[in-house]
């Protein structure tokens, strides 16, 4: 699974997950905790700056680690900023720019960014600039907005309206920051807002708004034959957001299923387990549109009878990083919930299976879900672990260890710095406030 040597396809690898720079790529703590013993090695942190190496730009996370690396291994800022500058201007999918092959402008825009908020000065002065003088200052100037204090970037409201043109208007928010609290400073920046909400209000017009509408009138437009996809898949979506069951569902499932509408999978999630019966009856007909749905909704709400199909979904993910996570969660509480004798084994290689995911998946943001389900199966050798996971770069494992690792003096440093550190989620800070505090 995975490809960590040279003779996988690909032009660019991982590195095995049981070295250092493998750690590394993974945003595992376990490297952090070494690179802190070994800042010789320190320039392998530049390894991951000049090239994004999550499996998912839009999930995995990766800025606060790498910002912290930095920082406290003393590393040199330059590169990056060079790295910054050195990207084109923004192209759509499928245009490229070959300068951000490797999403070299948001790794750069993002680490300074929380640099920034950790107190370095040229980091701060570097994406100020670049809102001045960078190519992708629109870009730049939003990810400040929504991330730093407002006294920050306030001030560049001026060299915003001098920059800002007609053709920016596909790049300007009208209803977020900075834009909302700069709208009425300049009649150069009113006049592309303006021009980018009237844009935005056409394509709502073109939308359907099914907010008033009872559930016995969403499976009527579901069941209509004449109404068009784009309205039922509206009316699943209004399903799920509403979260709450809707049985009718399952009348038109099979008509919804044939005809592929997204949005499906998470209206029937709502259902709970009125969902289970359908689910088991389509989990063993490999033709059914839902096949590969079925095995995520038994893992959701089954029992130990849906462990099998559970298990074969897992098993067909074998070259593949993501999906893991609900399926072995699924397992974990079924065999938490109904242990016997005769799911020993099972239990046994789901726990290998487990850690060889935790250490190996480069996909970090379903790792916090593989140490919850070992925390079910395995709590004390899961326990062992947790201390250098309060360096990991997902928030959600540094949460976790935050509030289950067990209180060592290392981890009671570790956890100092966590409640102190300002670029750390609050969640994380006050599990470490509290920890420390004996609650």
């Amino acid at each position: 699974m995975g490809c960590e040597n040279d003779g996988c396809s690909h032009e660019w690898h991982y590195a095995p997950y049981r070295t250092g720079l493998g750690a590394l790529q993974r945003g595992q703590g376990s490297a952090v905790a070494w690179l802190q013993g070994q800042p010789d090695h320190g320039h392998m942190v530049y390894t991951c700056t000049t090239r994004d190496t999550r499996w998912d730009w839009q999930v995995d996370d990766r800025y606060t680690y790498l910002a912290r690396l930095l920082h406290d291994l003393r590393l040199d800022t330059a590169p990056l900023v060079a790295q910054l500058y050195a990207c084109g201007p923004y192209r759509p999918w499928p245009q490229t720019d070959p300068t951000d092959d490797d999403n070299q402008f948001n790794l750069a825009v993002g680490i300074l960014e929380a640099l920034a908020r950790k107190g370095n000065t040229q980091a701060h002065e570097t994406l100020c600039g670049y809102v001045r003088d960078g190519i992708r200052w629109i870009d730049g100037l939003t990810t400040l907005a929504s991330s730093w204090p407002t006294e920050w970037w306030d001030g560049l409201w001026e060299t915003a309206a001098t920059r800002i043109r007609r053709e920016d208007v596909a790049e300007v928010l009208p209803a977020a920051e900075p834009w909302l609290r700069w709208r009425g400073r300049d009649p150069r920046i009113d006049t592309v807002l303006n021009a980018a909400q009237r844009s935005r209000k056409d394509a709502q017009g073109r939308r359907f708004d099914l907010s008033t509408a009872s559930d016995a009138e969403l499976i009527a437009l579901l069941q209509a034959p004449d109404i068009g996809r784009a309205m039922k898949v509206t009316a699943l979506h209004q399903i799920r957001r509403r979260a709450r069951p809707v049985p009718e569902l399952l009348d038109v499932v099979e008509q919804l299923a044939a005809e592929r509408h997204a949005g499906l999978f998470g209206a029937l999630r709502v259902l709970g387990r009125q969902v289970l019966p359908a689910a088991r009856g389509w989990a063993v007909d490999t033709e059914h549109p839902l096949f590969d749905a079925a095995a995520h909704l038994l893992a959701e709400h089954g029992e130990e009878q849906d462990i099998p199909p559970i298990l074969a979904a897992l098993d067909r993910l074998t070259d593949e990083w993501c999906g893991h996570d609900r399926l072995t969660e699924g397992l974990a509480r079924i065999l938490t919930g109904s242990p016997s004798a005769s799911q020993a084994d099972l239990q046994a290689n789901l726990i290998r299976r487990l850690r060889r995911l935790t250490m190996a998946s480069p996909h970090s943001y379903e790792r916090g879900s593989y140490l919850r389900s070992l925390l079910l199966l395995d709590p004390d050798k899961t326990s062992a672990v947790l201390p250098s996971c309060l360096l990991d770069c997902e928030p959600d494992v540094r949460l976790l260890a935050a509030q289950h690792a067990p209180l060592t003096d290392q981890t009671q440093r570790w956890l100092l710095t966590l409640r102190d550190d300002p670029i750390e989620e609050a969640s994380v800070r006050q599990a470490a406030a509290a920890r420390l505090s004996g609650n």
